[in-house]
Order: structure tokens, then sequence, then C-alpha cells
């Protein structure tokens, strides 16, 4: 059973990383406004973003759950040894992200074509949440890797603060990964 002490610090850290994760997907929210609105594809374009954001939570969730458990467990250490067991969990993720991109893209194209699309192919549709993605990854593996081993070096459960934070900038980096994909794809 937990101590009165242990419950108040679980609800302090959880809180923080709650703050965080809304100030952060308010950011995000802003980049989409500012930067995505106003593609004239946009109606178009809008139905890949909610998968993404999803995407990116359910696969970043499960990246930060695994290297928190291996930290745990002693499977891996603070100074992620062996390097192995750490590269496996980035490899899975990398896999699966860019899987469920191209499923994301897609499904999206089939669904703006049923809306009456007749602008983007299906190529265009295919590249830009595998952009992305890809995108999202670089930045945010190193990220969360630091913030997971930054909380134990510190004292504190990354259980409640990690996810939350690596959540909100995950949303923040789709938003303007999307944007960024939009402009190297020449879409307008």
């Amino acid at each position: 059973m937990l101590s009165q002490d242990s419950k108040t610090k679980i609800v302090r850290e959880s809180i923080i990383g709650e703050i965080i994760s809304i100030l952060g997907n308010l950011l995000a929210g802003m980049v989409m406004v500012f930067l995505l609105v106003p593609f004239e594809s946009f109606i178009y374009l809008i139905i890949m973003i909610p998968p993404l954001l999803t995407l990116r939570g359910n696969i970043g969730g499960s990246f930060t759950a695994r290297l928190i458990t291996d930290l745990y467990t002693g499977e891996l250490s603070k100074k992620l040894q062996p390097i192995g067991r750490w590269v496996e969990n980035i490899g899975a993720t990398v896999f699966i992200s860019t899987f469920i991109a191209i499923f994301i893209g897609f499904i999206s194209q089939l669904f703006s074509i049923l809306l009456g699309n007749e602008i983007f192919s299906l190529i265009t549709f295919l590249l830009i949440p595998l952009f992305t993605i890809i995108f999202d990854l670089v930045i945010i593996i190193p990220v969360s890797t630091f913030l997971i081993v930054l909380c134990f070096y510190f004292g504190v459960d990354p259980n409640n603060i990690v996810n939350s934070v690596t959540t909100s900038i995950d949303d923040f980096l789709i938003a303007f990964g999307f944007y960024i994909s939009l402009i190297l794809l020449g879409v307008s």
C-alpha cells in the first residue's frame, strides 16, 4: 500500500505533466491554425491529422513505457547499456510508425477521394504522413530518452511525467512536421 507521501508525489508529478501536456497541445493547435489552415487543400489534408496525432501518442507511449520498464527492471542501465536493447526499442518504434504512416496515407487518400479530391495523387498522400512521422521520430526519440534518464537521475517517476510531456512535444512536432512535409512536397 502506498504511503500518503507517495500518493502526494504521484499526484503532484502527474499534475505537472498534464499541465505541460495541455500547454504543448495548445501550441500545436496554434501551429495548425496559423500554418495549415491557409492551404487551399486543407479540407483534404485535415483527414490525416487525427490519425497522425493518435499514432504518435500510442507508439511514442509504447516506446517510453518499454524504455522505462527496461530501466526499472535493470535490463538497461541509466547509461543505456546494453545499447542493443535501446536500439531494438528504437527499431520497433520506427518500423511500426513507418508502416502505420503509410497505412494512414492510403486510408486518407481513400476518404479524400470520397470527398471529391482530385488534387493529390496516392504518392503524395503516402509521403505526407511518412515525412511527418520521420521528422517527429528524429527529434522525439532522443528527447524522450533524455527525459526518461533525467527523471531517473533526479528521482522523479518517469511514468508520472514523461508520457504527458512527450505527447505534447509529439503533437507540436506532428503539426510542424506536417507543415514542413507540405512545403517539401509542393502542396498548396
